[in-house]
């Protein structure tokens, strides 16, 4: 008598599952990660967020060749529109306009007045002086 084993069990039912998860875990771990930064006062370009955008529409166009359905193309959908806003943000919106104020080569500085922290007065006339006199101001981190 002759005996058959049973079939081999298909060890992945649904292959490109994981895949599509992870794309859709990058994508949207991208705005958590801003909005912590924000949360911590960080104001620097947050350029991860596309990074992991493009990283997710890797990954779900990957489940979509594996094993393409709606749900697979509708996520690589999501994540490719996701991405594009998020480069767009980065390289388009954020980017900002040329300087076109007041400040200009033999230009007279306009009429201020401000205290210093010793509680002196502090004006235009404080910078007069036999040479030409730059203002810059600096943002400093402390």
């Amino acid at each position: 008598m002759a005996t058959t084993s049973p079939p081999a069990a298909n060890t992945q039912r649904h292959p490109g599952r994981v895949y599509v998860g992870l794309g859709i875990a990058l994508v949207i771990l991208g705005p958590i990660l801003y909005m912590v930064q924000l949360w911590a006062r960080i104001l620097r370009t947050p350029w991860y967020v596309p990074v992991l955008a493009t990283a997710g529409v890797a990954l779900a166009f990957v489940a979509v060749l594996r094993r393409p359905n709606v749900w697979r193309i509708l996520a690589l959908a999501f994540c490719l529109a996701f991405a594009f806003i998020a480069w767009q943000f980065i390289l388009v919106s954020s980017k900002l306009p040329a300087y076109t104020g007041p400040v200009a080569t033999g230009v007279t500085l306009p009429a201020f007045t401000a205290t210093l922290a010793d509680g002196s007065p502090f004006n235009q006339d404080s910078l007069r002086g036999e040479q030409n006199t730059a203002m810059v101001f600096f943002r400093g981190r402390w």
